[in-house]
């Protein structure tokens, strides 16, 4: 097999500085020597390294300031259209002389138009809140402004912002969950109460301020204890009834507390995010996935990437100023839960049975202070489900816990499965994501040696036809992808990478050994990404499995390297701790020449899904590399003899029936129906009255909903776990299903009906050949 070396690049820097009257500007935001250095760095390495090798000039400079501005102000309420026109006038035609330079000047500028802007909102907007403000009007509003223009001039951003302070005081009437606010004293106060500032945790709009730029994995710090406004929990006081003029106060005081907030936050805001904003959305104008680190989210990013940590186990990032659900560690508490999803929004975080912290508005460096906390201990969130009226809430309750390896570990179930008057055996394995230690020669848990112990015990309990589940399976280790590829085939090749010199390398399956020789249906969704896709791609193109799930997976095909400037010759020449660059370097190809991106590997056999309609794929991210296509290997393809020609087609035609006749897949496309319908609502009436009949209209589709599901969970398949060895020495807990929420799994159900047919299929074709075979004997 040909092994790929990427060797990086050491880059002398050689620029002409400029005048100390152009380095500084009139911006108060003043960067250092180590921000100048990091900021050239980041240039050169984008210039040279990158895997489309693009100068910036060729950047679109006009694009790459209005993102900028879009990243502080993403739904286009603060800056005037006139602000935008200065800055690109002002900034487009020098801007790669000064990013050359390492010269932040730009960015700090526009800031700090930015901190006036909405310093000035605030203040009209705390004047505003002194007069009655009507929510039983007719009036809509658009909260999501993004794609929308910015104010024409201050007497347009009035009327948006009047119609945006009644939309927000609509949903905190409307709200489920108001409880009376209570000022909490605890014995030992470590900060100060100007940090601490927080009121009512409903909130529903969709804000951004600023983007943290940074994802968390929970880790472990002591519980705060400060003096701070908070929500009462519901067993320590009896919340009383209010009327509805006395709601409309209580939202109206709540706003204030809110923008007292954010205005303190915008007044808070760092030099060192402002950098780190800046070149992210430079490195991003490249493609989605490479992005500027500072210090501080390199520090939390090395955290994310062990495989020991203390918390919730989710990846957390802002969205919008509301700290959202990004991923769900496998085995983590959340993920365990069974009741948070990525795109949940986490709107309140309290510390056991205390009481409920708004967290709307507040960096994510301090939230995720509050959702940490020790080993055991247990913290609840307030969440606003995907998907659901901003209105909606739910209360989560998780252990935190310390995430090990074993978490991810690949599990496996035995299913008996009825047809055509008996019952077939189906083995099914989940896998998470590709874990290993990266040497072979290491005793370290792997993702090819756990399948591998996984289907040897599936084939000693009867299985018969094995499903692959990677529908949550984000990617991981290249060489795990490859041996697992190896498992079930023969030889051949698996992918090819190709780097940014355009060199190519090929990775190969060279073991004759077979784990499992029989039919194969490999399950996906668009959040199978990575090397989740090579391994789809790779069986696909060798016509060793059938693909089931989403139309196709996600469409990752890009490769990242971090370089940590610190680890480079230019840390010899300053002793502040540097930031690092996330640089794209490579790009994956199937077998058949064609790359995984952007398309993905698309499913065989497709099944209705939601995801279709959610913008989770990679084709959905702005400046998203271009597919392409490079020659194919030779090969020869040895399907094993379990296809006819006609194999796929009859077991696509009897799925078809199935989802054309079923309750579960009417279930299924009606909950489809109504997410498009709420997704594609954009504009909100400011109607009291109209939005109340709405939210009751939507919680009695729900609750149907609930009944029908339970209704169905009596129809589900009986099954079997088949534990790992080291999964029963440490006697992992099994997962629990929630009773209020049955765990009734559509794709996995349809999956298993598939390879049944498909085991019906080939004992027929098998009768046939041998009954065919006696006759000529005869």
């Amino acid at each position: 097999m040909k092994q790929s070396v990427f060797v990086t690049i050491l880059i002398t820097i050689l620029t002409l500085e400029l005048s100390p009257q152009q380095a500084q500007g009139s911006s108060r935001y003043q960067p250092t020597d180590k921000m100048r250095m990091e900021t050239r760095y980041v240039i050169q390495n984008m210039e040279q390294i990158h895997y489309t090798n693009k100068p910036i000039t060729e950047i679109d400079a006009q694009e790459f300031i209005k993102n900028y501005a879009t990243e502080f102000d993403p739904n286009h309420l603060f800056f005037l259209q006139s602000d935008i026109d200065h800055f690109i006038e002002r900034f487009a035609d020098p801007m790669s002389f000064y990013l050359r330079q390492g010269n932040l000047f730009p960015a700090f500028e526009i800031f700090d138009i930015y901190q006036a802007r909405a310093e000035k909102r605030f203040n009209w907007v705390f004047e505003q809140l002194k007069t009655p403000i009507d929510i039983t009007q007719d009036g809509y509003y658009t909260p999501d402004r993004k794609d929308l223009p910015w104010p024409s001039d201050a007497k347009a951003a009035d009327k948006l912002w009047k119609q945006r302070l009644k939309f927000e005081l609509l949903n905190e009437v409307l709200s489920d969950n108001i409880e009376e606010a209570a000022l909490c004293t605890p014995p030992a106060c470590w900060n100060t109460l100007n940090d601490f500032i927080f009121s009512y945790y409903n909130r529903v709009e969709k804000r951004r301020t600023i983007p943290e730029l940074l994802y968390n994995i929970g880790g472990a710090i002591e519980d705060a204890e400060n003096t701070y406004y908070v929500l009462a929990h519901p067993s320590a006081m009896e919340p009383e009834e209010k009327s509805f003029d006395e709601q409309v106060e209580e939202g109206v005081l709540n706003l204030k507390k809110r923008y007292k907030r954010l205005q303190k936050m915008i007044t808070d805001i760092e030099p060192f995010e402002v950098q780190e904003i800046f070149l992210t959305t430079l490195t991003q104008m490249y493609d989605p996935h490479s992005t500027f680190l500072s210090a501080d989210s390199m520090e939390e990013f090395t955290i994310a990437m062990h495989n020991s940590l203390v918390g919730i186990g989710a990846v957390l990032a802002e969205e919008d100023g509301i700290c959202t659900i990004k991923e769900l560690m496998p085995g983590g508490p959340a993920e365990k839960s069974k009741q948070l999803d990525p795109n949940d929004k986490i709107v309140g975080v309290a510390q056991g049975n205390g009481a409920m912290v708004d967290i709307m508005g507040l960096k994510l460096r301090k939230i995720v202070k509050l959702i940490r906390g020790k080993k055991g201990t247990q913290v609840r969130l307030l969440i606003w489900p995907a998907g659901t009226d901003p209105s909606k809430r739910k209360t989560v309750t998780l252990i935190r816990d310390e995430i090990k390896l074993t978490s991810n570990l690949a599990e496996a179930r035995l299913f008996d499965i009825p047809i055509n008057g008996e019952h077939t055996k189906i083995g099914v394995i989940d896998l998470p994501t590709f874990y290993g230690s990266g040497d072979p020669r290491s005793d370290d848990p792997s993702t090819t040696r756990n399948v591998e112990e996984l289907i040897t015990k599936l084939k000693q309990a009867g299985m018969q036809g094995l499903i692959l589940d990677l529908r949550r399976n984000g990617g991981g280790l290249l060489l795990e992808a490859i041996n697992l590829t190896g498992l079930f085939i023969p030889t051949g090749p698996v992918v090819q990478v190709k780097d940014t010199l355009g060199q190519l390398n090929e990775y190969a399956d060279q073991n004759p050994k077979m784990a499992w020789d029989g039919p194969l249906i490999i399950l996906v969704s668009r959040y199978s990404a990575s090397a989740s896709e090579i391994v789809a791609g790779a069986l696909k193109s060798h016509n060793r499995a059938i693909i089931v799930g989403d139309e196709a997976t996600h469409g990752k095909g890009t490769v990242q390297v971090i370089f940590q400037i610190d680890r480079s010759i230019l840390a010899r020449l300053t002793q502040p701790k540097m930031g690092a660059a996330k640089i794209t370097v490579q790009k994956w190809y199937l077998p058949n020449g064609n790359s995984t991106q952007l398309r993905g590997v698309e499913s065989d056999i497709i099944l209705p899904s939601v995801n279709t309609y959610l913008p989770i794929g990679e084709s959905d991210l702005p400046h998203a590399l271009e597919w392409d296509a490079i020659h194919a290997l030779p090969w020869t393809v040895d399907d094993l003899g379990l296809f006819t020609p006609d194999t796929k087609n009859l077991l696509t035609a009897k799925s078809l029936d199935r989802q054309a006749s079923l309750e579960e897949f009417s279930y299924l496309k009606e909950n489809i129906d109504w997410f498009k319908k709420k997704r594609d609502q954009k504009v909100f009436s400011l109607n009291y009255h109209e939005r109340e009949i709405q939210k009751n209209l939507d919680e009695h589709f729900q609750e149907e909903r609930d009944v029908t599901l339970k209704k169905l969970s009596d129809q589900a398949y009986t099954s079997q776990d088949i534990l790992l060895d080291i999964a029963l020495e440490k006697e992992l807990p099994k997962k629990k299903a929630d009773d209020n929420k049955p765990n009734f799994d559509i794709h996995l159900r349809e999956a298993l009906r598939i390879m049944a047919d498909w085991l019906y299929i080939l004992d027929e074709s098998n009768k046939k050949i041998l009954a065919e075979t006696a006759l000529n004997a005869a």
